[in-house]
């Protein structure tokens, strides 16, 4: 073998396994896409039965439905606003994001 012939090799092996590493990490990404996926389903279960959302729940409700008058949203974004500022989680908080009894503190 030359050494151009093992220049050329080592190229051509250098590409082989950037590919194949390629291939893998997206097969890695794809799998942490999907157990991102339930756990957001989990945190959406969770938060949909834990009662500590019942009065953002209700805010939400009567801005929606138009029942709780002209300052039914400003009701809502100050409840929003103040469990933000006081540290707890909300209905649109992510599973891993800060705050009240968060996994990540």
């Amino acid at each position: 073998m030359t050494s151009s012939q093992g220049v050329w090799t080592a190229v051509v092996l250098f590409f082989a396994l950037g590919w194949y590493m390629n291939l893998q990490l997206a097969k890695l990404h794809a799998k942490f896409d999907h157990i991102q996926e339930l756990f957001n389903g989990l945190r959406d279960y969770l938060y949909e039965i834990d009662p500590q959302f019942d009065e953002e729940r209700q805010t939400l409700e009567s801005f929606l439905s138009g029942s709780g008058g002209m300052l039914a949203g400003a009701t809502h974004n100050d409840l929003m606003r103040e469990k933000k500022e006081s540290g707890r989680r909300t209905l649109n908080t992510g599973f891993l994001e800060g705050g009240f009894r968060a996994p990540n503190k």
